[in-house]
């Protein structure tokens, strides 16, 4: 169940982010790809943002701060090239505007929401239940174990 919530955040975001410019070579891909899903893993309600890049980082060897000086260059890079605009077509709602730019623990918390409300509305029509009990299966990540 575990890695079908991993290839269900794998692949959307995927397309998502070469829509936004962020390409699979750079670092900010993978880190934020990992950002999102372990907020999404550990529910992103009081999440504490430093400590996710420190555990992303932990994961491939690097520091918290390098982890979150590549999100935040992968976040800029958008920006620069207008395609920060896609959230919006990707939400169906304004969730990002010039004059209010977005930052990366705040994109990291929506997409994150964004993916646990779509993964458990997906299992919900196919299993015609509702159940939180797939998320907390996340809880035990090989993975990205301390």
């Amino acid at each position: 169940m575990e890695d079908d919530f991993k290839t269900y955040v794998t692949k959307n975001l995927s397309v998502l982010f070469i829509c936004m410019g962020i390409y699979p070579n750079s670092a900010g891909w993978s880190h934020l790809m990992d950002a999102i899903y372990l907020a999404a893993k550990r529910g992103v309600y009081g999440i504490s943002v430093c400590r996710l890049y420190a555990e992303v980082g932990k994961a491939v060897h690097k520091s918290g701060v390098a982890v979150e000086r590549a999100i935040r260059n992968a976040i800029s890079k958008c920006e620069n090239e207008g395609r920060m605009k896609k959230l919006n077509e990707y939400f169906g709602y304004e969730v990002y505007s010039e004059k209010y730019p977005i930052r990366s623990g705040e994109l990291i918390s929506i997409l994150a929401t964004k993916m646990l409300d779509d993964y458990s509305a997906s299992n919900r029509m196919s299993r015609n239940t509702v159940s939180h009990s797939d998320i907390d299966q996340f809880e035990n990540d090989p993975m990205h174990a301390t």
